[in-house]
């Protein structure tokens, strides 16, 4: 059913809206855009300025990229394999679509694999070779039964551009050595502990070593691989084979819309605004994961859809392999889980009054629902029951009071600062702030500030809401993708009740961009009115690629990539601590053991043994000063514990207003007592190895 806006006034306050969303957001870009004309230029003095490129370091970003370009095919060799007695391409409708889910089905069954070879001790390079062989062979089995065919239309050259030139800025920034805090913290740090411990283990005192990591195995495979070349090969593959979950979910965006016969105009715009979230490029070029979860949740939502009109058991098929995947990666999964569950039990109760019945009953209609459910939760399950068995809960460590859980490194005292941790994120409180949080993400959002939610949508999903909205007024929707933008809106709603840090929400983005796309298409537009909310969506786009332009510019990895600047260099400017971290690897003893105190646990460029708290950097020695009176039985604990070195962040450590040290319930004389008995701890039959304004790194005699 066709939509007609009629009145000129109409495409007026389009305009209006579109022109002031996009203004917004630029004018609260303080943090990023605002310093372009400081950045843009630094960079190129920098890149003019010295050779930019070196033979050696080229060769290593050349050699991970290569070695995820083969991984990725192997992902597609056992999707193709997996889905061909599933669900054909006619049936998914796009062959961009077909690809994509082909790769993504491929990546959440190898992960799988990755499991079990981890708790069979199996993270061999050998193995890593024989499974890439066996994912390119399935490949060209696959490669040989293809129907290669091309569709026409027109190319949408801008959307495109932009599309690759985020795409591009977010791969030469994932090549580059790993310096944001989560990647250091597990998602490379966990990889390269399994690699060196031959499998799965737990790691003492980081409870990431509990999460599903059903991404982060993917890096154990390409660091095996890439440790064939260097250690730096293997980083570089590492960091682009997370990366190529960016462009696989952008593709699953485009598809799904093309699936929907929207022409490639619409369809791209579709693809376009999720590729341009900023929070995306942040994601895939930090290493991380939510991109992915996004992905794997446009898949679920996409069958879950084709299900409810079709009641075809091969979507559920495909439901649960993507359901499963995605409780692999996170537990924020289950937002995507509960919202499905609401369709099935709608399903099941509307089946009698639709017709798409044919002639099921609601009971068998619910029961095969939640079978597909069920199957994906089976599919993830050897992550909880790993967790289980090895802390007694499989949530571990969230919701610690519904499932108790235990861990060296972790108590009660460590949870309720997790859980007050967690509620620094985000600003909805109030119901005015609930009612306003569309436009607080979309254009107030901030990143690396907890309380703005550490990233930003951009005004694209805003611009597009209007017309959605109308959308389901006119009734202008079919079902399924009715039930896309629904199940979209209560994953942001449970987002609202949960951890507001956006990466969280980017999950419900791809079916909220196809509905928008989709929409768009629907409306019956005035004469060049179509082509005014496409130019308003391709503007708001371009001011998000601004902002990932500003985070490039800001961190200036391609020296670092290309091979012209060193390694070393480009961590020592990125990282206040590594020069510290340089000198523990190269000149302290091989047994040596430090301890990093009131610094982040990032020990992914860390060559020594050390000991250090999950998230909470000085937690234990805040309470070994409370339990014990002197220095003496501080430093008898270390020795205890086998530490012979400590590094520590001492400007906040011992600063009265910022110490977690001091305690606001005790007497300042108390407080002042405690500062002191720890600086002797430091500075009394100590020796300073090196120290700066602040970090002192200390050997303990």
């Amino acid at each position: 059913m066709a939509l007609r806006i009629g009145p000129i006034a109409a495409s007026a306050c389009t305009a209006a809206w579109g022109v002031a969303l996009i203004a917004v957001f630029l004018l609260n870009r303080r943090y990023d855009v605002a310093h372009l004309p400081r950045w843009l230029p630094a960079l190129a003095r920098e890149l003019i300025g010295h050779n930019p490129v070196g033979a050696d370091g080229l060769l290593q970003s050349a050699g991970g990229v290569i070695i995820a370009a083969l991984v990725v095919i192997a992902w597609w060799g056992l999707g193709s394999f997996i889905l061909r007695p599933v669900i054909s391409s006619e049936q998914l409708g796009s062959r961009a679509l077909d690809w994509g889910v082909r790769c993504l089905v491929g990546a959440g069954a190898w992960s799988t694999v990755w499991l079990f070879l981890g708790l069979a001790k199996l993270y061999r390079t050998p193995v890593a070779v024989a499974a890439v062989g066996l994912g390119l062979a399935l490949a060209v089995w696959a490669w040989r039964r293809e129907e290669v065919s091309s569709a026409g239309g027109r190319r949408p050259r801008l959307a495109s551009m932009l599309i690759g030139l985020v795409t591009g800025l977010t791969l030469v920034a994932a090549l580059a050595p790993p310096t944001t805090n989560d990647a250091l913290l597990y998602h490379l740090a966990m990889p390269k502990a399994y690699i060196g411990s031959g499998g799965l283990v737990e790691v003492p005192y980081n409870m990431a070593s509990y999460f599903p990591l059903g991404v982060e195995v993917h890096a154990v495979w390409t660091m095996l691989l890439g440790g064939l070349g260097s250690p730096r090969m293997a980083e570089a593959a590492a960091g682009a084979t997370l990366f190529a979950f960016a462009p696989l979910t952008v593709l699953v965006t485009y598809g799904w819309a093309r699936a929907r016969h929207l022409d490639r105009a619409w369809s791209t715009l579709a693809a376009l605004m999720v590729a341009t979230i900023p929070s995306v490029y942040f994601v895939a070029a930090g290493q991380g994961v939510d991109v992915a979860m996004a992905g794997y949740a446009a898949v679920a939502i996409l069958a879950a859809g084709r299900w409810w009109t079709t009641l075809e058991t091969s979507w559920l098929r495909l439901m649960a392999a993507a359901v499963g995947s995605a409780l692999s990666i996170k537990l924020t999964a289950a937002a995507l889980v509960a919202s499905l569950l609401v369709v099935v039990l709608l399903r099941g109760l509307t089946i009698g009054r639709s017709r798409f019945g044919g002639g099921h009953s609601p009971g068998a209609t619910t029961a095969m629902g939640l079978g597909g459910l069920g199957a994906g939760m089976l599919i993830a399950s050897p992550w909880y029951i790993r967790t289980w068995a090895w802390t007694g809960s499989p949530l571990f460590p969230f919701y610690s009071t519904l499932w108790p859980g235990h861990a060296t490194g972790w108590d009660a005292g460590r949870a309720r600062l997790y859980d007050s941790l967690i509620a620094l994120y985000g600003r909805s409180s109030s119901v005015l702030d609930y009612l306003l949080s569309p436009l607080y993400v979309s254009l107030l959002a901030q990143p690396e500030l907890p309380h703005s939610y550490e990233g930003v949508l951009g005004p694209a999903f805003l611009l597009g809401m209007p017309v959605v909205a109308w959308g389901f007024s006119r009734r202008s929707f079919d079902t399924e993708l009715r039930l896309a933008a629904l199940v979209a809106a209560g994953m942001f709603v449970l987002w609202l009740f949960g951890a507001q840090v956006l990466r969280y929400v980017l999950a419900a983005m791809p079916a909220l961009a196809v509905a928008i796309a989709a929409a768009g298409a629907s409306v019956e537009w005035r004469p060049g009115a179509a082509r005014l909310f496409r130019g308003l969506l391709l503007g708001a786009a371009a001011a998000c690629a601004l902002v990932v332009i500003a985070w490039f510019a800001e961190l200036n990895p391609l020296a670092a990539v290309l091979g012209g600047e060193a390694r070393e260099r480009f961590l020592a400017r990125r990282l206040d601590y590594y020069p510290y971290y340089e000198t523990i690897n190269r000149s302290l003893p091989p047994d040596a053991r430090v301890w990093l105190v009131n610094t982040r646990r990032d020990t992914y460029h860390l060559e020594r043994p050390y000991f250090a708290d999950y998230l909470f950097g000085a937690y234990t020695l805040t309470q070994w000063m409370r339990d014990t009176g002197d220095v003496a039985g501080l430093r008898a604990r270390a020795r205890a514990l086998g530490i012979t070195h400590i590094l520590v962040r001492h400007d906040t450590l011992l600063s009265p207003a910022t110490s977690p040290i001091v305690d606001d319930a005790e007497p300042p004389e108390v407080n002042r007592r405690h500062l002191e008995r720890l600086l002797a701890f430091l500075s009394q039959g100590t020796q300073l190895l090196q120290g700066g304004p602040k970090f002192w790194l200390i050997e303990l005699r």
